[in-house]
Protein backbone atom coordinates (compact mmCIF):
# COMPACT_ATOMS: atom_id res chain seq x y z
CA UNK A 1 0.00 0.00 0.00
CA UNK A 2 0.88 3.61 -0.55
CA UNK A 3 1.01 4.59 2.91
CA UNK A 4 3.80 1.99 3.77
CA UNK A 5 5.83 3.59 0.95
CA UNK A 6 5.21 6.87 2.08
CA UNK A 7 6.41 6.03 5.54
CA UNK A 8 9.93 7.84 5.31
CA UNK A 9 8.78 11.23 3.48
CA UNK A 10 5.86 11.08 6.84
CA UNK A 11 8.92 10.73 9.20
CA UNK A 12 10.57 13.25 7.60
CA UNK A 13 7.97 15.88 6.85
CA UNK A 14 6.96 15.59 11.02
CA UNK A 15 10.63 16.05 11.60
CA UNK A 16 10.97 19.20 9.69
CA UNK A 17 7.64 20.56 10.76
CA UNK A 18 6.01 20.35 7.58
CA UNK A 19 2.35 20.23 7.71
CA UNK A 20 0.83 16.77 6.15
CA UNK A 21 -1.59 14.86 7.11
CA UNK A 22 0.02 12.09 7.79
CA UNK A 23 -0.94 8.06 7.73
CA UNK A 24 -3.84 7.84 9.90
CA UNK A 25 -5.96 10.69 7.90
CA UNK A 26 -3.83 9.42 4.66
CA UNK A 27 -5.27 5.90 5.26
CA UNK A 28 -9.18 7.69 4.76
CA UNK A 29 -7.59 9.38 2.18
CA UNK A 30 -6.30 6.26 0.39
CA UNK A 31 -9.88 4.83 0.65
CA UNK A 32 -11.65 7.03 -1.16
CA UNK A 33 -9.15 7.01 -3.57
CA UNK A 34 -9.78 3.87 -3.85
CA UNK A 35 -13.92 4.17 -3.78
CA UNK A 36 -14.07 7.12 -6.02
CA UNK A 37 -11.66 5.95 -8.84
CA UNK A 38 -11.03 9.58 -9.68
CA UNK A 39 -9.41 10.95 -13.11
CA UNK A 40 -8.45 14.06 -12.03
CA UNK A 41 -7.83 15.84 -8.59
CA UNK A 42 -7.61 19.34 -6.94
CA UNK A 43 -5.71 19.61 -4.17
CA UNK A 44 -5.30 22.99 -2.42
CA UNK A 45 -2.17 23.49 -0.39
CA UNK A 46 0.24 21.17 -1.85
CA UNK A 47 3.28 21.57 1.31
CA UNK A 48 5.84 18.69 0.25
CA UNK A 49 3.36 16.23 -2.27
CA UNK A 50 2.84 13.95 0.39
CA UNK A 51 -1.28 13.59 0.34
CA UNK A 52 -0.85 14.84 -3.58
CA UNK A 53 0.62 11.76 -3.81
CA UNK A 54 -1.87 9.42 -1.99
CA UNK A 55 -4.23 11.33 -4.68
CA UNK A 56 -2.55 10.71 -7.67
CA UNK A 57 -0.58 7.66 -6.96
CA UNK A 58 -3.24 5.15 -8.66
CA UNK A 59 -2.65 7.43 -11.93
CA UNK A 60 -5.55 10.41 -11.25
CA UNK A 61 -4.16 13.76 -13.19
CA UNK A 62 -3.36 16.16 -9.95
CA UNK A 63 -3.63 19.55 -10.34
CA UNK A 64 -2.34 21.47 -6.77
CA UNK A 65 -2.15 24.87 -5.48
CA UNK A 66 0.16 26.68 -2.88
CA UNK A 67 1.83 29.74 -2.23
CA UNK A 68 5.34 28.80 -1.29
CA UNK A 69 7.61 27.96 -4.45
CA UNK A 70 10.41 26.41 -2.68
CA UNK A 71 7.83 23.85 -0.79
CA UNK A 72 6.69 22.73 -4.49
CA UNK A 73 9.91 22.16 -5.89
CA UNK A 74 10.04 19.84 -2.88
CA UNK A 75 6.59 18.75 -3.91
CA UNK A 76 7.64 18.16 -7.80
CA UNK A 77 10.61 15.92 -6.86
CA UNK A 78 8.60 13.48 -4.54
CA UNK A 79 5.99 13.60 -7.63
CA UNK A 80 8.54 12.23 -9.73
CA UNK A 81 9.81 9.48 -7.65
CA UNK A 82 6.06 8.20 -7.03
CA UNK A 83 5.62 8.41 -10.70
CA UNK A 84 2.47 10.92 -9.84
CA UNK A 85 1.26 13.27 -12.98
CA UNK A 86 1.04 16.66 -11.11
CA UNK A 87 -0.13 20.22 -12.94
CA UNK A 88 1.64 22.85 -9.57
CA UNK A 89 -0.11 25.38 -9.89
CA UNK A 90 1.72 28.78 -7.64
CA UNK A 91 -0.68 31.47 -6.12
CA UNK A 92 -2.96 32.01 -3.81
CA UNK A 93 -5.54 28.96 -3.52
CA UNK A 94 -8.86 31.14 -3.21
CA UNK A 95 -7.57 33.21 -6.31
CA UNK A 96 -6.17 30.47 -7.99
CA UNK A 97 -9.35 28.23 -8.31
CA UNK A 98 -11.66 30.88 -9.70
CA UNK A 99 -9.52 30.91 -12.90
CA UNK A 100 -9.91 27.17 -13.40
CA UNK A 101 -12.50 24.77 -15.29
CA UNK A 102 -13.51 21.18 -15.91
CA UNK A 103 -14.89 18.76 -13.22
CA UNK A 104 -12.92 17.39 -10.83
CA UNK A 105 -13.89 14.13 -9.03
CA UNK A 106 -12.10 14.84 -5.64
CA UNK A 107 -11.04 17.93 -4.34
CA UNK A 108 -8.75 18.35 -1.26
CA UNK A 109 -8.22 21.14 1.19
CA UNK A 110 -5.30 21.48 3.15
CA UNK A 111 -4.38 25.38 3.39
CA UNK A 112 -4.92 28.28 5.64
CA UNK A 113 -8.09 27.48 7.76
CA UNK A 114 -9.78 30.48 7.40
CA UNK A 115 -9.76 30.28 3.78
CA UNK A 116 -11.46 27.05 3.79
CA UNK A 117 -14.70 29.12 3.47
CA UNK A 118 -13.97 31.68 0.63
CA UNK A 119 -12.66 28.82 -1.68
CA UNK A 120 -16.31 26.53 -1.18
CA UNK A 121 -18.38 27.92 -3.76
CA UNK A 122 -15.64 27.49 -6.33
CA UNK A 123 -14.80 23.93 -4.99
CA UNK A 124 -18.55 22.79 -5.49
CA UNK A 125 -18.48 24.63 -8.79
CA UNK A 126 -15.67 22.18 -9.86
CA UNK A 127 -16.75 18.97 -8.12
CA UNK A 128 -18.56 16.51 -10.58
CA UNK A 129 -22.12 15.60 -9.35
CA UNK A 130 -21.09 12.32 -6.71
CA UNK A 131 -17.44 13.94 -6.27
CA UNK A 132 -15.87 14.70 -3.31
CA UNK A 133 -14.79 17.52 -1.14
CA UNK A 134 -12.37 16.70 1.79
CA UNK A 135 -11.45 19.05 4.32
CA UNK A 136 -8.47 18.18 7.00
CA UNK A 137 -8.37 20.33 10.00
CA UNK A 138 -12.07 20.99 10.37
CA UNK A 139 -11.93 20.98 14.37
CA UNK A 140 -9.44 24.09 13.99
CA UNK A 141 -11.31 26.97 15.34
CA UNK A 142 -10.55 29.03 11.91
CA UNK A 143 -12.90 25.52 10.04
CA UNK A 144 -15.83 26.24 12.26
CA UNK A 145 -17.73 28.98 8.87
CA UNK A 146 -17.16 25.98 6.21
CA UNK A 147 -17.53 23.15 9.24
CA UNK A 148 -20.98 25.13 9.17
CA UNK A 149 -21.63 25.81 5.34
CA UNK A 150 -20.75 22.13 4.57
CA UNK A 151 -23.10 20.71 6.83
CA UNK A 152 -26.12 23.03 6.20
CA UNK A 153 -25.44 23.30 1.82
CA UNK A 154 -28.36 20.89 0.47
CA UNK A 155 -26.10 19.96 -2.27
CA UNK A 156 -23.49 18.92 -0.05
CA UNK A 157 -23.80 15.19 1.61
CA UNK A 158 -20.96 15.46 4.44
CA UNK A 159 -19.89 13.54 7.10
CA UNK A 160 -17.46 14.74 9.45
CA UNK A 161 -14.87 12.42 10.08
CA UNK A 162 -13.31 11.94 13.32
CA UNK A 163 -9.74 11.27 12.94
CA UNK A 164 -7.20 13.33 14.91
CA UNK A 165 -8.64 16.64 14.05
CA UNK A 166 -10.90 15.91 11.86
CA UNK A 167 -11.96 15.88 7.96
CA UNK A 168 -15.24 16.90 6.52
CA UNK A 169 -15.90 14.67 3.56
CA UNK A 170 -18.55 15.98 1.79
CA UNK A 171 -20.37 14.50 -1.60
CA UNK A 172 -21.68 16.63 -4.41
CA UNK A 173 -25.20 15.68 -4.54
Amino acid sequence: MILEKLKSLETESIGRGIPIIGSGKGRFLYEKVLEAKPKKVLELGTANGYSGIILGYLGAKLTTIDVDARIQEEAKENYKKFGVKAKIINGDAVEEIKKLGGKFDIIFIDFIKSKYIYALEDAIRLCRKNGYIIADNITFPGCQDYRREVINDARLETEIIDIEDGLASSRKL
